[in-house]
């Protein structure tokens, strides 16, 4: 009975004001921003913190500051708020024509090296079709198609899901990147045993790359020396020139971004290096229309460099 009160009293104009006090530090200045009266802005929250059981603020007289439940409220409320403004936005690009929406999920890998050509030429086709395209790790690809967060998924995934449907999509094959020609003679670099030695520049932690390091570094004894942590193969290759370490990356993420920087590539004779990324979804009878017009186009891309 208290949950559904609670969820009665998280209307979307109590969660602006909320959110707008939070940003602004002052219920006044929350109502003003909302267009409210102060006295009815008042009440929405007095209101709230009653359902809730518990203070989203404390008064004072530098303004009002959040408690720890107020925290946890406005984490759930950012998110709340931008989705309603996202559904907002998809609903009046319905009425300007639009005739489906594509949810996209890629690893790092997939967006640079193959899915900006391919995806400029499905828009071109399809231009009264949305897609939205989102990074994340392989991982979290996966999870995402599951619970229905997403719609597609590009990833490398070394542990398929029964309830998942997997289409070989690319192969590629990483390579170590270093500084130059003299940093590998001064530090005698050869093979990647030789490499974990020495610091490395890596992705997000959770990233399939940093995952196989982690594990041949532990196969021979070592523990992975990951320097720095960075979020993009642009960052990387910038590190990496600078000095900072080695790299690990695609051979067409290197032959894009780190050959221009003049940095130098060697392969990795592992067996893991030669990756395969598959296009992942739930089965088709699950996909909307769209999603399976942008699934068979991926295909269509793919057959023709696995034919």
């Amino acid at each position: 009975m208290q949950i559904e009160n609670i969820v009665r009293k998280l209307d979307f104009i109590t969660l602006l004001i909320f959110n707008t006090i939070c940003e602004e530090g002052s219920l006044s200045r929350a109502a003003e921003k909302n267009m409210i009266a102060l006295s009815a802005a008042s009440k929405r929250l007095t209101d709230l913190e009653h359902a809730i059981g518990s203070k989203l603020f404390i008064r004072d007289s530098q303004g009002m500051k959040i408690t720890p439940a107020g925290e946890s409220l406005h984490y759930h409320s950012r998110m709340i708020i931008e989705s309603i403004y996202k559904a907002s936005i998809e609903l009046d690009e319905y009425k300007a024509g639009l005739k489906g929406f594509v949810r996209l999920q890629a690893n790092l890998a997939a967006i640079i090296q193959f899915l900006p050509e391919e995806l400029n030429a499905f828009i071109e086709e399809n231009p009264q079709i949305k897609l939205e395209l989102e990074q994340h790790t392989s991982v979290d690809v996966i999870k995402n198609i599951q619970n229905r967060t997403a719609d597609l998924g590009i990833c490398v995934d070394d542990f398929h899901q029964p309830d998942l449907v997997y289409h070989l999509y690319r192969t590629d094959e990483l390579v170590m990147v270093v500084q130059s020609q003299n940093y590998l003679d001064t530090h005698n670099i050869q093979t990647l045993e030789d490499a974990l030695q020495y610091d490395l520049i890596g992705l997000q932690a959770q990233s399939s790359i940093n995952q196989k390091l982690k594990q041949k570094a532990e196969s021979i004894g070592q523990t992975l020396k990951l320097r720095m942590l960075v979020a993009s193969f642009d960052a990387l290759c910038r590190m990496v020139q600078a000095g900072m370490g080695i790299g690990i990356i695609p051979k067409k993420v290197y032959e894009i971004i780190g050959q221009p920087l003049g940095l130098i590539s060697l392969s990795i004779h592992e067996p893991w290096a030669l990756r395969h990324l598959y296009l992942v979804s739930k089965p088709d009878e699950f996909l909307n229309p769209v999603s399976l017009v942008l699934k068979q186009h991926l295909l269509t891309c793919a057959a023709q460099h696995h034919p």
